[in-house]
């Protein structure tokens, strides 16, 4: 894992059907090792995420701008550390992470503090960025390349809160391919070739954010944009598969 951070990568994301996940990884087991943690090859992830009362991330996404930021708080479930994190998407396409450790002597989702404010203003463009309400929790399962600069991550059990409201991405899940350059001849790309069959956005590149996603489910009044099509597709598939 310390060889393939990738603070500074290319990345591709893939909607897929969560029941794909174990012929996906058996597809290419031989060429990727999966990170275990005290045991677990599942970790849980929460979120929480910081906005600013225009919405300017949201903007930014949602009109496709090519460069564009998006902050939030991190929890990592399998030791307990969290990080205030920025995520900044370059004209170029790479995706640029800082990150700063939060103290374990607090909640993970506690208020800033002031270094950590520093940090935001140093690394977030946009104008009084807020913790927001909205939290979004899932599994990760992380395939590390045996080859390659090159992780990726399986994403599953999707949920997202914010105050009252919920929602999930029932059945669904997100594959990330996350490289130093985008190689699509890696053994999870010629995996992912064999689901193609299906209707778009399963198993083909897609431009997704979780933070988007969770904030068009939980507030269907605002304007998706860019991300119509998609909101449509995974409602669609939301509604299609069966619930359990």
């Amino acid at each position: 894992m310390e060889g393939v951070e990738l603070m500074n990568r290319l990345d591709e994301k893939f909607l897929i059907l969560s029941e794909w996940i174990p012929s996906l990884v058996s597809h290419c087991s031989e060429h990727y090792e999966i990170l275990e943690v005290k045991g677990e090859r599942i970790t849980k992830y929460e979120n929480q995420f910081l906005e600013t009362p225009a919405l300017d991330s949201f903007e930014n996404h949602t009109r496709g701008r090519k460069d564009r930021f998006k902050a939030r708080i991190r929890r990592y479930g399998s030791n307990g550390i969290s990080f205030l994190e920025v995520k900044h998407k370059t004209v170029h396409g790479r995706t640029l992470k800082d990150r700063l450790l939060r103290s374990k002597n607090r909640d993970w989702n506690a208020p800033l503090n002031e270094s950590e404010w520093d940090f935001l203003h140093a690394h977030y463009p946009y104008k009084k960025g807020e913790l927001t309400s909205m939290q979004c929790s899932f599994d990760r399962c992380t395939l590390v390349s045996t080859k390659r600069q090159e992780r990726v991550t399986i994403d599953s059990n999707i949920r997202f809160q914010s105050d009252q409201e919920s929602s999930s991405l029932q059945g669904l899940a997100i594959l990330e391919v996350k490289q130093v350059k985008i190689d699509r001849f890696s053994p999870i790309h010629e995996a992912l070739k064999t689901f193609m069959g299906h209707p778009p956005p399963l198993a083909r590149s897609t431009s997704m954010s979780k933070y988007i996603i969770g904030t068009l489910l939980l507030n269907p009044d605002l304007p998706p944009r860019t991300y119509r099509s998609l909101l449509r597709s995974i409602r669609g598939l939301i509604d299609y598969r069966p619930k359990r």
